[in-house]
């Protein structure tokens, strides 16, 4: 068997927020020239826009005009290329289907884990975004976000394609160009309307402290003297003495919840769990003085959820599988025996030694309430205890200054951590990352809001949309919230106006919100 590795290169130039694909063959020998052009390979470009912080790149890879053998592998590249400075990309590989089984027969029996990849990630973490296996009627969307550099400014960028197969193969070179346009960032001066929130009737609290305890296997008894014990009872008596200390707050009630791991069988783990939660239990109340009334026992049982997040960033051979089994077999002790017998048994032996002592724990969550706090308390408090802050309270304190400044910005933005899953504290938030020019942050706290009927909630969309480059919706975004009576809406249209002209003469791509547009 024959090995071949050809190579294939395109072109694609930055514009103005997007790119495209225009063909100009570069002139080579007769005898080495492809035939292929744009109907071999089609980019769908969506997005190349760069925000201040971020290069964000967003296309689709249309594959309905490939042909790729069932033994031969293509591999795509797309290289950033500007003077001597190059980026190479993650990779896209598409394989014919003997050489998708084969590859991954031949993982399996080296022991060798299966590629990982995600194709919504936003940051280049790995040197392979994705491994599709070939279909004609397949695209592959590519979308990430790259930290932006100065030299990024009227890059270029070439896609190589490699092919690897068992035929011979004629090699050439083709370049398809566009004209050059730089990259430039869309200046405006937003305004936003921020919204304020009411003030909670009682401000309830919780804290999570974890302790990693030595168990010998099957065992509950606590041992502060083995192994790290007591440095980890140590972290969990220190936030319940910080907590119960506090003249600000009441302690309302204290949990210990035990987990296992997964050897033995999940009647047995759901007791041993247990057990070990009320021997904390019963170690905290001759410690604490806080009422023994309030403390309480659960059981968490096997840990598989923090089995499945430690194998993440864990080196072990057939990590997909195992993951797949986790994800997929709902009866617990047949899911431990399935993963036993993988490999005969190397991969779970392997995880049996250094994650499994991790799963045995006890978490520690105290509730309590804290009381109110006037403006200056609040100004103090925001640095130092932000989550003994009610919304409101932290709004108050942003109120004292300028708005738009980096003070008022910090403030919101520092409400919406402490309330990730709050209409006001997302979109308060997001006008906050688009008041720094952050619009990746901003449409992260977007997609949180349910409640989109606001005329708020149209402004700040239409500023991002105007940052983005998509320039009618934003104007319809901005004309409604206009329409409802907000001025800063009126002062956004015409810095819309402001904008566009240049930017329509630069052609910019338009971009939406709507996740299913690929």
């Amino acid at each position: 068997m024959k090995r071949r590795i050809g190579y294939r290169f395109f072109t694609l130039f930055l514009l103005s927020g997007c790119f495209t694909l225009q063909a100009q063959r570069q002139e080579q020998p007769a005898q080495q020239q492809q035939t292929s052009g744009p109907e071999h390979i089609r980019i769908v470009p969506k997005q190349m826009t760069q925000d201040g912080v971020s290069l964000k790149i967003d296309m689709v890879f249309d594959m309905s005009n490939v042909r790729i053998g069932s033994a031969e592998s293509h591999t795509f590249t797309p290289i950033l290329v500007a003077g001597k400075k190059e980026l190479e990309l993650p990779k896209v590989i598409i394989k014919g289907g003997r050489r998708y089984k084969a590859d991954r027969r031949a993982d399996r029996l080296a022991g060798r884990p299966p590629v990982e990849f995600a194709k919504d990630q936003k940051k280049i973490t790995s040197s392979v975004y994705t491994i599709e296996k070939y279909s004609r009627r397949g695209t592959v969307p590519y979308k990430i976000s790259i930290p932006y550099r100065d030299w990024m400014a009227g890059a270029k960028m070439n896609l190589r394609e490699e092919i690897t197969g068992c035929c011979g193969v004629e090699e050439g070179l083709t370049v398809y160009k566009n004209v050059y346009r730089e990259v430039r960032k869309i200046d405006i001066d937003p305004r936003f309307s921020y919204i304020e929130p009411q003030p909670e009737a009682r401000k309830r609290r919780s804290e999570i402290g974890r302790a990693y305890l030595e168990f010998p296997r099957g065992k509950s008894t606590i041992d502060p003297n083995f192994s790290n014990n007591r440095r980890e009872l140590n972290k969990i008596n220190e936030m319940i003495s910080i907590i119960a200390t506090d003249p600000d707050v009441v302690v309302t009630k204290v949990e210990m919840r035990g987990y296992a791991s997964p050897e033995s069988s999940e009647a047995f783990n759901n007791g041993l769990s247990f057990k070990r939660a009320q021997a904390m239990r019963n170690y905290f109340i001759r410690m604490s003085t806080i009422s023994q009334d309030l403390f309480q026992v659960g059981r968490g049982g096997e840990d598989w959820e923090g089995l499945a997040s430690l194998l993440v960033d864990y080196p072990v051979a057939y990590k997909g599988e195992i993951l797949r089994i986790i994800n997929t077999v709902y009866n617990l002790d047949a899911r431990e025996q399935r993963i036993r017998a993988i490999a005969n048994g190397q991969p779970y032996r392997q995880i049996f030694r250094d994650l499994y002592p991790k799963l045995r724990r006890v978490d520690c969550e105290i509730e309590f309430t804290v009381r109110n706090f006037t403006l200056d308390e609040s100004k103090e408090r925001i640095r130092k205890k932000p989550k003994q802050l009610s919304q409101r309270e932290m709004y108050d304190v942003a109120r004292t200054y300028r708005k738009g400044s980096r003070e008022f910005n910090e403030t919101l933005l520092t409400a919406r951590s402490q309330f990730p899953e709050d209409d006001i504290a997302n979109l308060n938030g997001a006008a906050a990352a688009l008041s720094e020019g952050d619009t990746e942050l901003a449409e992260e706290y977007l997609y949180k809001v349910q409640n989109t009927n606001t005329p708020e909630y149209a402004n700040c969309l239409g500023v991002f949309y105007t940052l983005t480059g998509n320039f009618d919706e934003a104007e319809k975004l901005l004309r409604r919230a206009e329409e409802a009576g907000m001025s800063e809406a009126a002062h956004n249209l015409k810095e819309l106006d402001r904008v566009r002209p240049r930017a329509k003469r630069e052609t910019p791509r338009r971009r939406t919100l709507d996740p299913d547009e690929e």
